[in-house]
């Protein structure tokens, strides 16, 4: 591919002599453009190559371990089976095990869990190694699709034919996270959340998600951080109960991020808001459409909360639905029917039913929130 491109390139860059005119310089430009975005492309998916060989051999070698050991626990004289979580047990109690070694019953009791112990600990390890690589190389594929060029990234897009909305697309978008995704909180501030709620879970956040988060704490307190917390489940049972059939980029998904984003406003304001809701959409990989969709619907959901700031949550999900039911929020739907890839669309346009999700990574659009 890179021989071909610039053999292309150089074709049309060596093109002064016998095409030498306005029309000459600008298509020797748009020839070097298309050479680079070619060899970026190549690029890309070499580097897509090489990381899909690598999991592919940790994946496979982590199932030949869980194989193996499987095997070994299955033809043990313990009578063990092996369970889908991965533990080692035996059909037989220690009990009938030891009756059946005596007079060294105790002795082949604690050979019989040391074996399992140690079986089940080379099965769970490998399992763990299969998860992490799937949930890590799932991020670097995403990241790796944002170094695809620009040009590249708006040919692939699927556009709504509305003029309006196709704006919305390119203009709705935000670039990928700039640092690795890591847990939060962490240390002290996990801490001292867990002192309203011991049972307290960091969770896997973007870098600019927790920068937006440590200032609401240091600004704030830990409550303030807690509070926020605690809005995204509120916001998923709230559009749970009024939107139940939707909830995957319908209109029960339009619903929570337009009342997370009031119920934040209200409590923190709007920039803050505004900062946190956008560095909520960086992950790598967002499907475009779905990524216009969100931030358009957080702004809607900020304005609510500004122009309604003591309004009860009741009140505010009354506010929501009525624009639901006017179109004025975005959902998603297939663009030329069933089969189609789906696009943002108005409620109003698309029943609950007939809204479709979008995969979970895509090429990404350029950024520009």
């Amino acid at each position: 591919m890179d021989l071909q491109a610039d053999g292309a390139g150089r074709k049309i860059g060596d093109s002064t002599e016998y095409f030498d005119s306005d029309a000459g310089k600008a298509a020797r430009v748009t020839g070097a453009a298309d050479r680079d975005d070619t060899f970026t492309t190549a690029d890309v998916l070499e580097k897509m190559s090489v990381l899909a060989a690598s999991l592919k051999t940790t994946i496979g070698d982590a199932i030949e371990v869980i194989r193996d050991k499987k095997a070994d626990a299955e033809d043990s004289r313990w009578d063990f089976f092996v369970t889908p979580e991965g533990d080692v047990r035996s059909h037989k109690s220690n009990m009938e095990t030891a009756t059946t070694c005596a007079p060294f019953g105790m002795a082949a009791v604690a050979i019989k869990e040391a074996t399992a112990f140690n079986l089940a600990s080379s099965i769970k390890g490998a399992l763990s190694t299969i998860r992490e690589a799937d949930s890590e190389g799932a991020e670097s594929f995403a990241r790796l699709l944002e170094d695809l060029a620009d040009t590249v990234k708006k040919q692939v897009a699927a556009t709504p034919d509305d003029p309006y909305l196709a704006w919305v697309l390119g203009e709705y978008q935000t670039d990928s996270s700039k640092g690795e995704p890591q847990l939060w909180p962490e240390g002290w501030m996990l801490t001292a959340m867990r002192v309203y709620d011991s049972e307290f879970q960091p969770k896997m956040m973007t870098s600019e998600e927790i920068e937006a988060l440590e200032d609401l704490f240091t600004e704030q307190g830990p409550l303030a951080a807690y509070r926020q917390a605690n809005m995204v489940d509120e916001a998923k049972s709230a559009a749970q109960e009024n939107y139940p059939e939707s909830l995957d980029d319908g209109h029960g998904d339009a619903f929570r991020h337009i009342y997370w984003n009031a119920r934040m406003t209200q409590e923190f304001g709007p920039e803050w808001t505004e900062t946190y809701g956008t560095a909520h959409e960086k992950s790598g990989g967002n499907p475009p459409n779905r990524e216009a969709m969100d931030l358009f619907n957080n702004q809607i959901g900020r304005e609510i909360g500004a122009d309604n700031p003591d309004a009860s949550p009741e009140e505010l999900q009354q506010i929501i639905k009525s624009k639901i039911e006017s179109g004025e929020v975005l959902v998603m739907a297939p663009k030329d029917g069933e089969g189609s890839p789906p696009v943002i669309t108005w409620s109003n346009k698309v029943s609950e039913a007939d809204t479709e999700s979008a995969a979970g990574v895509e090429v990404p659009l350029p950024g520009h929130r």
